[in-house]
């Protein structure tokens, strides 16, 4: 009995010993590989020296991030992989993003398995689970398998550590504005370091548009996705968004004529749609003669003119070196134009405030009421 007793007073403090060892292991995190031959290197860059080649597949332990780079431990070899190379998610899901249009999102992880939905290039998906070369998805309403080939894993880099919402103020909630900006979901004008409103909004549609759930609070997953480079998601009129809040009126024969200079190349945004295309201004004097740099700014200015030319007055603005100026353009080719490659037989013209027609040397009033709306609509 005494003997018993002894034995089981010996194995608890052993037992005790074991248990901080038993929880600092269940504490360990492991991700996979996520390509081919993947490069672990000795520090977060792509110029520092190569430690070795990662098969598809491969499981490591991560040990922290930096950068963009989870630093992992690979055997005996301590190394950096790029975050968008490893499948490593603690908190249940990952950012992605989809490479490109028609991309199949199926319902088991085989090429032969039925189609569930096809995806659209840039859109955000939320990434489950790694299954050889299968990722196992949710995108909206759906839940599937994408191969691996389609889709590109958010690098999480420069987040903010709290959660971003309304009625907070600072530099973070301003760098974090700042790039909702730039991707076309809020106003340069908005870029004040106060989160309102109009923040909270447009946090609630770029999450939308990542696939993500919307609550308009900008929390580690949605700041990922935000500041990550390899994510090309914005709005169609992102252009727009962007200048919007920085528009000035400039006096053709006060400036403007030596701003829009022979040779400019500029930006073109039409108020009403939000679209964009690049022009060149080639001559004129008392406004400045202008065409469509290629075929492709055309097609653009066409779908402004929806799909046919017109003589109508639209409100512009025209970015050119660090300006936005209100403006107005007529959206019908005619008589000549240098360039026979970009498809527009002819030139069209551009007026700024107070240019004039050369047909009269006086003012267009239409163009004039055009300038002023381009005006009114950018401050």
């Amino acid at each position: 009995m005494f003997k018993r007793i002894l034995c089981i007073l010996l194995i608890i403090p052993i037992c005790l010993m074991l248990l901080p060892l038993q929880a600092a292991a269940a504490e360990r995190e492991f991700g996979s590989i996520t390509g081919e031959d993947v490069r672990l290197r000795s520090e977060p860059g792509t110029k520092s020296d190569v430690l070795a080649q990662l098969p598809l597949g491969t499981e490591v332990e991560v040990l922290g991030e930096k950068s963009g780079w989870f630093r992992v431990l690979y055997g005996e070899t301590v190394g950096y992989v790029r975050q968008d190379l490893i499948f490593f998610s603690p908190k249940g899901s990952r950012a992605a993003y989809v490479l490109g249009d028609g991309a199949k999102l199926r319902g088991g992880p085989s090429q032969a398995s039925y189609i569930v939905a096809e995806l659209g290039g840039g859109q955000g998906v939320k990434v489950k689970q790694f299954i050889g070369d299968w990722y196992f998805v949710v995108a909206g309403d759906n839940v599937g398998y994408v191969h691996r080939s389609f889709l590109l894993l958010s690098r999480a880099t420069n987040t903010s550590s709290s959660l971003l919402k309304i009625g907070m103020e600072g530099q973070e909630v301003k760098r974090m504005q700042a790039k909702l900006s730039e991707r076309g979901f809020l106003a340069k004008v908005d870029v004040t370091g106060t989160f309102g409103a109009k923040t909270r909004d447009a946090v609630s549609e770029f999450q939308k548009a990542c696939g993500f759930e919307k609550d308009g609070q900008a929390g580690a997953q949605t700041l990922g996705a935000l500041y990550d480079t390899n994510n090309k998601i914005s709005k169609a009129n992102a252009t727009a968004a962007q200048v919007k809040g920085s528009v000035i009126l400039l006096d053709w024969f006060k400036g403007g004529e030596t701003w829009l200079h022979k040779g400019a190349r500029f930006t073109i945004i039409d108020v009403k749609t939000g679209l964009a295309f690049n022009a060149r201004r080639f001559g004129g004097w008392y406004h400045a003669d202008s065409e469509p740099i290629t075929a492709y700014d055309t097609a653009i200015f066409k779908k402004i003119k929806g799909g046919k030319w017109s003589w109508d007055r639209r409100a512009i603005w025209i970015s050119y070196r660090g300006k936005v100026v209100a403006g107005s353009m007529n959206g019908m080719p005619h008589l000549s134009g240098p360039t026979k490659s970009n498809n527009f037989p002819g030139h069209f013209c551009v007026h700024l405030l107070n240019s004039k027609v050369h047909e009269t040397s006086r003012a267009c009033p239409r163009h004039q009421a055009a300038v002023q709306a381009a005006y009114r609509a950018g401050r």
